[in-house]
């Protein structure tokens, strides 16, 4: 594929994006964005790359690699969609309890960093 054009969507600066010849004009834009040095698209990809991270954690804590902890697919999709949450600032923590005994803590600390945690209790009751 070839090389095109895309433009970074806070200087307006022009990128050229390898294999861009096949992406839509916002992969593009988008691809620029996270390759241009202006200040702006550099605090963008930090909060980019913070999500990206943010949600490989979910992967590792509740996804193929959890072994007895791995979750079905509904559970990690809704798991990350708190991530996006917290990542734009719409949600400050959130705790989802996912059974008896396991839960996710996803909290914004400081410096805008995401913090993913699973939390286990093992608390023994009986109820008659």
């Amino acid at each position: 594929m070839a090389a095109a054009q895309g433009t970074c969507r806070f200087c307006g600066q022009q990128i050229l994006v390898e294999d861009g010849e096949g992406m839509t004009e916002p992969q593009r834009d988008e691809c620029a964005t996270l390759h241009c040095e202006c200040d702006d698209a550099k605090v963008y990809q930090e909060a980019a790359l913070r999500r990206d991270t943010a949600k490989r954690r979910v992967d590792e804590l509740f996804g193929e690699g959890a072994g007895e902890h791995r979750q079905p697919d509904e559970v990690i999709r809704e798991i990350k969609s708190a991530v996006d949450l917290i990542c734009d600032k719409k949600a400050k923590n959130m705790t989802l309890t996912i059974r008896t005994g396991l839960k996710c803590r996803i909290m914004q600390m400081a410096k805008d960093k995401i913090k993913v945690v699973r939390e286990m209790s093992d608390t023994d009751s009986f109820e008659q």
